[in-house]
């Protein structure tokens, strides 16, 4: 299944798509990076051919209304004929609520640009299409470029967890809880840019 996106104006294209093993292991590669586990706040380290421990990572709940469940993970793709430049992940669905927690990183740096689209793009999906109420995050408090990301998107910050996460070092930190609903997604011009196109 691939969800595409389209800018009018700049005529502007990438789509999120789901994954083959070769585009899993290749974000894999791209997740060895120091800097990432920092910012991610989880070992981003995986041996090339673990799979299975790293949708799992990526796949890890963090608010006390989600559930395990099956994730929605897409890669991020810039081109029909692109790899993978990272993922974007619905997870923690709780059926009775109607919520999910996002995911999403760029694990190319030279398209992190798209970090906010592909996000767009999912929360659309999310909404539209598995009719979900509210997409949920969580965030580093010390990742302000996420944070910043997620507010123009329309996320409120519905609280501070503290001490709530445990980091590759061991070390607690807080991390922001922020929250999205459909009705409030649904009112905002920004919504208005990800109308989703899905081919099966």
């Amino acid at each position: 299944m691939q969800v595409s996106f389209k800018q009018p104006i700049s005529g502007f294209t990438f789509h999120l798509g789901l994954m083959s093993d070769e585009h899993h292991k290749h974000l894999i590669k791209l997740a060895q990076n120091p800097q990432l586990s920092d910012s991610m706040g989880w070992d981003t380290f995986f041996k090339d051919d673990d799979i299975k421990g790293f949708l799992s990572a990526i796949s890890e709940h963090a608010l006390p209304y989600s559930q395990v469940s099956q994730a929605v993970i897409f890669g991020i793709y810039p081109s029909s004929e692109a790899l993978p430049v990272g993922y974007v992940v619905l997870k923690g669905f709780n059926p009775d609520l109607q919520t999910a927690e996002i995911g999403i990183a760029i694990l190319d740096q030279k398209f992190k640009g798209l970090g906010r689209l592909a996000a767009g793009l999912m929360i659309e999906y999310g909404f539209a299409k598995l009719q979900l109420n509210t997409i949920a995050a969580t965030i580093l408090c010390s990742n302000q470029n996420s944070i910043n990301t997620s507010k123009k998107l329309g996320f409120e910050t519905k609280s501070i967890l503290y001490q709530s996460w445990t980091l590759p070092s061991g070390e607690l930190t807080d991390m922001v809880w922020q929250e999205l609903n459909s009705t409030t997604w649904n009112k905002q011009i920004v919504s208005k840019q990800f109308q989703i196109n899905i081919i099966i």
